[in-house]
């Protein structure tokens, strides 16, 4: 049987009632105190000289009283060691082998029959060691609409309708500090575009954006993480420039620097993913969303023992900063080096760069977005492309140099003259390959056929390249292909000769057909 203790204020008031005249059994009903309880502790305030008709107790005999530590049982139903003991054992296996939380065990329990209360069943656990308690210091509260938190939790696998595979599915969580409202996003990346779109859909559920945004250190956001001055990715900072929100990435391995958003992840996997079946990502944003609003944001939060929609509705939602609703259109910057043929590579393209103001060897930052592509020189605007897709190039003739240099003239004949040194036939695809008003701009091709011979012997690639003459084949990579499969050896197979002119192929005598003459004994002659 659970036992509590009888307080200081509870035996001032037996001694009190007991002074009023009430009796032994009228004292035990009115202060919910077992009779024995009341009755060793009049017998103990008697021996310190309290009489029914004398004084009310000073402090000293309330103090001796006190330390007596009698104890009596409780009188309502409380969850006791002897309700949890039978279910140790399973317990046990949810917490080390199923890795649940005490949340969802305390569920379990409760949809089997024992219903106990969450404090107990954490006592329960702490006095076998099972879970170790933290020692952790609790933050200090912020303002409405100050700050939001960001992580990254992996939830499971989902299907892929495109591919008929499996895929692994993350959750974009943010949280609001002050009223623990949370978004919960599905993605299967955590590139920076996929970020960008989740943060959009979170300020869009919010009809706002927080002034500070505690994230991680993840690659997509973070470019070098440091404990005092974080650097924060060009992509990155100008969108929090553009949203007006100050990013603010934690120490790296110290999860306790965002607790709220921290003991989010748990609890988004295991109320919302666990158990439930869905179809593909777009069908989860949504079934999502509407877990929020209907879940997350309803049940009484552990902590500060309110609805966190109300409390985001009453007292935070007008403390946001307002967001235009405007759609962000995700910018990514990257470092490239102008190569000898005036162009820079990103993003497996080629954009060409102005050979008057930055010559080859030189670094640019690339500023990549969704339509155009903005080249810098130490912050000044030197070129501007449309965007290309893999294995796009955009020239523009006029960023070559004027006089007809080195590069531009003598490099395509080097090419031409190394190819000739390879075979008559590599010599032929290399002069077909280049020609036309811009040579170099097939340059790179030339140089990969030079160094094809390199790696499987002139021979073999004089061989592939008459192949690729024949059929009129003029591509790099298809004249690679023919010498990793190792097809220049086979032989082109003959041709059909030529059909004669005319409808068919046969001539028309071939076809004249007379009729048989009749016998003369025949009826119908």
């Amino acid at each position: 049987m659970a036992y509590r203790e009888v307080t200081r204020v509870e035996i001032n008031e037996v001694i009190r009632r007991w002074q009023l005249g009430l009796s032994q059994r009228q004292i035990a009903q009115g202060t919910g105190i077992s009779r024995p309880t009341v009755r060793r502790y009049l017998e103990a305030a008697a021996e310190l000289g309290l009489r029914p008709d004398g004084p009310e107790p000073d402090e000293t005999q309330l103090a001796r009283l006190a330390a007596l530590s009698l104890a009596g049982p409780r009188r309502r139903d409380a969850p006791s060691e002897e309700q949890l003991t039978p279910w140790a054992e399973q317990i046990q296996v949810w917490l080390t082998a199923e890795r649940l939380q005490m949340t969802r065990i305390h569920e379990l329990l409760a949809e089997r029959g024992c219903a106990v209360s969450y404090n107990s069943l954490r006592r329960f656990i702490q006095r076998r060691g099972w879970r170790r308690r933290p020692v952790t210091m609790r933050l200090a509260e912020s303002a409405p609409g100050e700050v939001a938190e960001l992580d990254f939790g992996r939830l499971g696998l989902i299907p892929d309708p495109e591919t008929g595979r499996r895929r692994t599915v993350w959750a974009l969580i943010v949280v609001l500090r002050y009223s623990r409202h949370c978004f919960v996003w599905p993605t299967t990346s955590q590139k920076l575009a996929a970020v960008l779109e989740g943060l959009e859909a979170a300020w869009a559920f919010y009809e706002g954006v927080p002034r500070y945004l505690v994230l991680d250190n993840f690659p997509a956001a973070v470019a070098g993480a440091d404990r005092l001055h974080p650097r924060l990715n060009r992509g990155f900072l100008e969108y929090a420039q553009q949203r007006g929100l100050i990013a603010d990435p934690t120490r790296t391995r110290r999860p306790r620097d965002k607790p709220r958003v921290e003991r989010s992840v748990p609890y988004v996997r295991e109320r919302f993913f666990k158990g439930a079946q869905f179809r593909h990502l777009t069908e989860m944003r949504e079934a999502a969303r509407r877990w929020c609003l209907e879940v997350a944001g309803q049940r009484i939060h552990g902590t500060t023992r309110q609805r966190p929609l109300e409390v985001f509705e009453q007292e935070e939602r007008e403390a946001l900063a307002a967001w235009d609703g405007e759609p962000y259109e995700p910018i990514d910057w990257r470092t490239a080096k102008v190569h000898p043929d005036h162009h820079v590579a990103c993003q497996y393209a080629l954009y060409s760069v102005p050979a008057a103001l930055c010559p080859p060897g030189q670094r640019v930052e690339v500023r990549l977005g969704a339509k155009l592509v903005h080249i810098y020189q130490r912050g000044q605007l030197i070129k501007v492309h449309p965007r290309q897709g893999r294995g796009g190039r955009s020239t523009d003739p006029n960023d070559y140099p004027a006089e007809l240099s080195a590069y531009t003239t003598r490099a395509p004949d080097l090419v031409q003259r190394r190819a000739a040194d390879l075979g008559p036939a590599v010599a032929a695809f290399a002069a077909r390959l280049l020609e036309g008003p811009l040579p170099w701009a097939k340059l790179r091709q030339g140089q990969k056929l030079v160094r094809l011979g390199e790696r499987y012997s002139a021979e073999r690639l004089d061989a592939a390249c008459r192949r690729a003459l024949e059929v009129d084949l003029i591509d790099v990579r298809r004249v690679e292909r023919i010498l990793t499969e190792a097809l220049e050896q086979e032989t082109t197979p003959e041709q059909p000769p030529p059909l004669p002119p005319g409808r068919f192929a046969r001539p028309g005598p071939v076809f004249a057909q007379r009729r048989p003459s009749r016998p003369a004994d025949h009826p119908g002659a």
